[in-house]
C-alpha cells in the first residue's frame, strides 16, 4: 500500500517513525533506502519524528552500553577496537576520544557513518578535550569541532568545520579569563556547550557556567544556583533536551551533603531561574571525585553515577570504586550498584538520543 502512496508523503509519513524503527527497514526497498540516505529527509525527520532517550554509560572494556546491549567500534587504521574513554553526544552523534591514540572520531551508531579525525600533536589525549555542534548555512548544515587545549593558567580554545579540511583556528570570540573545572566534562543543550568553570585556580575559588555558541562562535557566563558560589564539585547535565541541571557539593560542607538544581527553559531573550529538587544528607555518599546524573523532573527521580577514591571501608583504594544510586521523592536515596572499576571514566552516563544525522 505504501508503493501507491506520492512520495512525498512517504516522506511524511516516515519522518514521523523514530530512527531505531527506521533502521530496520532499511533493506524494505531501494526507495525507502534512498530516502534514508538523503540528508534533506534526515533533517526533516530529526526535527518530526518522536525522542527515543537510551541511557548510555561506559563499561570496563572501553564500550558503551545501554539495556539493549554494548556498542562497539572498530578503528580501520588498525582493525582493533577503539577504546572510548570519553564520549560527548549532539543530534544523535558520538564523539568518542581515546586515551590509548591521538584519534577520535564521530559516530552515528544508527546509521554506521563515522568521520575519523587523527591530532597531529603529540599532545596527551587525556588533556585534550572535544565538543560538537550542527551550524546551518544557507540550505544545508555542517557540523564545528571545539577543541580544548590544556595550558597552564589559562584557556585555549581551537576550532573547525568537520567538512573542510579540517583547519584548526582560534574562535571569533576573546578567550574567557577563567579555568574549567577538571576533569573538562560538558554538555550540549540549544546550540551551546556549558562547562564547569572558576576565576582562579585557587581550591574554594568561585565557579559558575561557561558557554560557547557555535553560531556566533561567542562565550558566555552563566551564574550557578545557590547561596553560594565556592563549591567542592559541580556535575552538568540536560533535561529532555531543555533545561540544564546541576549538581552542587559545598566546598564548607561534608560529601555526602549534594544539592541537585533545574533550571527553567534555556531561552537567549529570557533570564535563567533555578529550582531546588533534591537536597540530600546521607553518610552512605562519601567524598567522590566525578559524577554523572541524569534527571527526570515530571517523576521527580534522579540517577546518579559516582566513582570514588576510597573503598567502602573507607581505605584507599586501586582501582577506583563507581557507585549508582537513585534519588526519589522526600530525598530517598536507593543504592543500586557498588563495585571495583579501573576505568578513569567510569561514572560516565548519559542520555543517548538516536537519529539519522549525516555526519558530512
Amino acid at each position: 500500500m505504501m508503493t501507491m502512496l506520492p512520495d512525498n508523503l512517504v516522506e511524511e509519513i516516515l519522518s514521523r517513525v523514530p530512527a531505531t524503527c527506521l533502521k530496520r527497514l532499511r533493506s524494505t526497498c531501494k526507495l525507502w533506502n534512498g530516502i534514508f540516505n538523503d540528508r534533506r529527509f534526515a533533517k526533516n525527520h530529526f526535527d518530526k519524528a518522536p525522542k527515543q532517550y537510551m541511557v548510555l554509560k561506559l563499561t570496563e572494556e572501553y564500550r558503551l552500553c545501554s539495556f539493549r546491549g554494548e556498542l562497539g567500534l572498530i578503528d580501520p587504521l588498525c582493525s582493533a577496537q577503539f577504546r572510548i574513554s570519553h564520549a560527548f553526544h549532539c543530534d544523535g552523534l558520538l564523539l568518542c576520544t581515546s586515551e590509548s591514540y591521538n584519534r577520535i572520531v564521530v559516530w552515528n551508531p544508527c546509521t554506521g557513518q563515522t568521520k575519523w579525525i587523527t591530532d597531529p600533536t603529540d599532545r596527551v589525549m587525556y588533556w585534550v578535550t572535544y565538543t560538537l555542534r550542527r551550524c546551518y548555512q544557507e540550505n544545508n548544515y555542517s557540523y564545528k569541532l571545539l577543541r580544548h587545549v590544556p595550558c597552564y593558567e589559562k584557556l585555549i580554545f581551537e576550532i573547525c568545520e568537520i567538512n573542510s579540511d579540517l583547519c584548526w583556528r582560534i574562535p571569533h570570540d576573546v578567550t574567557p579569563d577563567c579555568l574549567l573545572q577538571v576533569p573538562h566534562y560538558s554538555v550540549y543543550l540549544k546550540g551551546k556547550t556549558y562547562w564547569c568553570a572558576s576565576d582562579s585556580k585557587e581550591f574554594d575559588a568561585c565557579m559558575h557556567l561557561l558557554s560557547f555558541d557555535y553560531t556566533t562562535e561567542r562565550f558566555g557566563r552563566l551564574c550557578l544556583p545557590g547561596p553560594y558560589c565556592r563549591l567542592h564539585t559541580v556535575s552538568l547535565s540536560v533535561v529532555r533536551e531543555e533545561k540544564l541541571s546541576v549538581l552542587l557539593r559545598p566546598h564548607d560542607r561534608l560529601g555526602n551533603e549534594i544539592e541537585i538544581w533545574i533550571s527553567s527553559s534555556i531561552d537567549d531573550s529570557k533570564a535563567v531561574s533555578w529550582s531546588k529538587i533534591f537536597a540530600l544528607d546521607d553518610p552512605r555518599l562519601g567524598y567522590c571525585t566525578r559524577t554523572s546524573f541524569l534527571v527526570d523532573d515530571e517523576k521527580k527521580i534522579a540517577t546518579c553515577r559516582e566513582r570514588w577514591i576510597r573503598s567502602p571501608d573507607n581505605t584507599k583504594a586501586k582501582p577506583y570504586y563507581v557507585l549508582q544510586y537513585i534519588v526519589g521523592e522526600d530525598n530517598e536515596v536507593t543504592l543500586l550498584d557498588f563495585g571495583a572499576s579501573s576505568h578513569l571514566h567510569s561514572q560516565l552516563l548519559f542520555n543517548y538520543v538516536p537519529s539519522l544525522v549525516h555526519i558530512q
